[in-house]
């Protein structure tokens, strides 16, 4: 009798100790999507106020304008280097040396075989 009250208590305070665990889960998942809610509604808020049209309007209000040429100036940085241009790469070589071509199974362009395939039949082959 004393070993089954024993077992019951433990059951019992696990029990107790997994649903307090499940009420904080619910509570931490209502609290992440009321941060998810408020995180949106702030990039909502961001995007507005950083749009061109409102940014070009708040510099003109606090003095500024577009720059003319003649304003723009150029730094030079030393041990500055840009960076490499882009440079498509060549196909591959043959093994003998000689410059890549098609592989010969391709003898013909597309216009080619459609007149083949469907010929001045009208589409009948």
């Amino acid at each position: 009798m004393i070993t089954l009250l024993c077992v019951g208590g433990m059951y019992l305070a696990v029990s107790a100790k997994v649903a307090d665990a499940g009420r904080q889960v619910l509570t931490l998942q209502s609290r992440k999507q009321d941060l998810f809610q408020a995180n949106k509604e702030l990039n909502a808020q961001l995007a507005v106020l950083t749009a061109p049209e409102r940014m070009m309007a708040r510099a003109i209000a606090l003095g500024f304008h577009p720059a003319s040429p003649d304003e723009i100036q150029y730094l030079k940085v030393p041990g500055y280097k840009p960076p490499a241009p882009f440079v498509a790469p060549r196909p591959p070589a043959n093994t003998d040396g000689s410059a890549a071509m098609l592989s010969p199974a391709y003898t013909e362009t597309l216009g080619e075989w459609l007149t083949r395939v469907f010929g001045k039949s009208g589409g009948q082959p």
